[in-house]
């Protein structure tokens, strides 16, 4: 009654976010469970994977809340285009640390009471690997995905729909380590068996498709790229329905990939579309907005309607200043776009004044770069 008692108690915490008090509570479950069941119990394996998934979270949040700080600027640091392979976690990554060592216990747990093949070893695997992942661990994440992929091999076959899911997250953590060509073939053979199991309508099919993509983005084998987000578009129309939020991301993979291959016209189209989703989605003022309608803007001045990409830009201004303020480093790039529109309209006035806002937003922020 106790251990069911903390539980309730540990997520009624966690639901009213007291980080504190339910991390004290799920360590007692813990403790509880290891004295009534055995320190070796699945009953506590099960509690360790609940405060694993319990500081993830606390991670994830903190995370968000740091990204929407403005960030110091370190002299000498570059700025340049975000390359796949992102960055080991940083600033409370104590969370992450714990997590794994959580998870490390409770697969140890688990192989004991069930062994090797067993399907909750399996996913226990699959979790870790993921704490390992976010940690920047690439190396111990890519055994456990590995390993989970011949566990599923020797028990569900080699064409098995779980032997395409572990491809999938074979394939995207590859995809992380900048192994290009090692991620197209895991990816396409998760794509392969996911076909022929699910048929062309389904959304593991999607996701499978949508991460080959991206590798082929990477590769520039953009007719290869251009392809398959075609239909994974196709897919998601045809299973959520053409006005459904979740076509924005394909959208904009696509509009991407028009705007390198210098086809703004295209692009232009199908951020109109994605702009009208998000709009209808989050509200016209909305900070998601932003980043679409900077693209838009893009995609008007590579054709050189100068006076709509003003106009884009200046509504883009107006959202990105009440989200972070006047003087937020974000506003840069919109307001260097700004200025460039008004100087190709032959807006002087209004050019001058923005170059002039650029000086002191660069200089507020620290971007003395600008």
């Amino acid at each position: 009654r106790l251990a069911n008692t903390l539980t309730l108690l540990a997520a009624l915490q966690r639901s009213q976010g007291n980080f504190e008090e339910a991390e004290a509570a799920y360590l007692q479950l813990i403790a509880v469970l290891e004295q009534g069941q055995g320190p070796e119990s699945p009953s506590v394996a099960n509690a360790l994977d609940t405060l694993a998934a319990f500081y993830q979270e606390e991670y994830q949040i903190r995370q968000e809340v740091e990204e929407e700080q403005p960030q110091e600027h370190v002299e000498g640091e570059a700025e340049g285009e975000h390359s796949h392979e992102a960055a080991p976690a940083h600033g409370h990554d104590e969370h992450l640390e714990a997590a794994a060592k959580l998870l490390q216990r409770s697969l140890a747990i688990r192989e004991k009471a069930f062994g090797q093949d067993d399907a909750s070893v399996d996913a226990s695997v699959n979790r870790l690997a993921v704490v390992y992942d976010a940690l920047g661990h690439r190396d111990q994440a890519e055994a456990l995905l590995r390993r989970s992929l011949e566990t599923r091999e020797r028990v569900f076959g080699r064409d098995s729909a779980e032997v395409a899911a572990a491809l999938y997250n074979l394939g995207v953590l590859a995809h992380k380590q900048n192994k290009l060509d090692e991620a197209e073939q895991l990816l396409k053979r998760s794509w392969q068996i996911r076909e022929r199991h699910f048929g062309l309508n389904d959304l593991e099919l999607e996701r499978s498709l949508g991460a080959l993509a991206s590798v082929y983005m990477q590769q520039r084998k953009f007719e290869d790229a251009e392809r398959l987000l075609k239909l994974s578009l196709s897919i998601r129309e045809n299973m959520l329905g053409k006005d459904h939020p979740s076509l924005v991301p394909v959208l904009g993979s696509l509009s991407s990939l028009y705007a390198l291959r210098d086809r703004p016209a295209e692009a232009q189209q199908l951020l109109e579309r994605s702009l009208g989703l998000e709009e209808k989605s989050f509200g016209p003022q909305s900070a998601y907005l932003v980043a679409t309608l900077n693209n838009l803007a893009l995609a008007h001045m590579a054709q050189k309607h100068y006076a709509d990409a003003s106009r884009i830009w200046e509504r883009a201004l107006k959202i990105q200043e009440a989200e972070s303020g006047i003087f937020h480093g974000s506003l840069l790039p919109i307001l260097e776009g700004l200025y460039e529109a008004y100087r190709q309209t032959g807006n002087q006035e209004a050019a001058i004044q923005t170059g002039r806002r650029i000086e002191a937003v660069a200089e507020a922020s620290g971007r003395h770069e600008h």
